[in-house]
């Protein structure tokens, strides 16, 4: 009796992928893993946080732009709240 199988390489490539979906499935379950994910966030936040602030503030017209809008909004809002107690 002679058997004979052909796998493409599609298939293998597929076959080992699902192999490394469960063994990252498998990781992120353990208990550890919160932890982990937990402390490399509070590493990095601080780095990131001041990266993006950083960013903003660089991007002054922008800055400017926002920070007029809401003053304006503000004054809107009390001068129509003082329009309304006047009546």
């Amino acid at each position: 009796m002679k058997l004979e199988i052909e796998i493409t390489e599609e298939e293998i490539k597929s076959a080992i992928e699902r192999k490394i979906r469960v063994a990252i499935a498998d990781e992120t379950n353990a208990w550890r893993a919160d932890d982990y994910i937990r402390a490399a966030v509070k590493k990095h936040w601080v780095d990131i946080m001041e990266k993006e602030v950083q960013k903003q503030l660089s991007n002054s017209s922008v800055m400017k732009d926002k920070i007029q809008n809401t003053i304006e909004a503000k004054l809107r809002g009390q001068i129509t709240a003082l329009m309304k107690v006047k009546k």
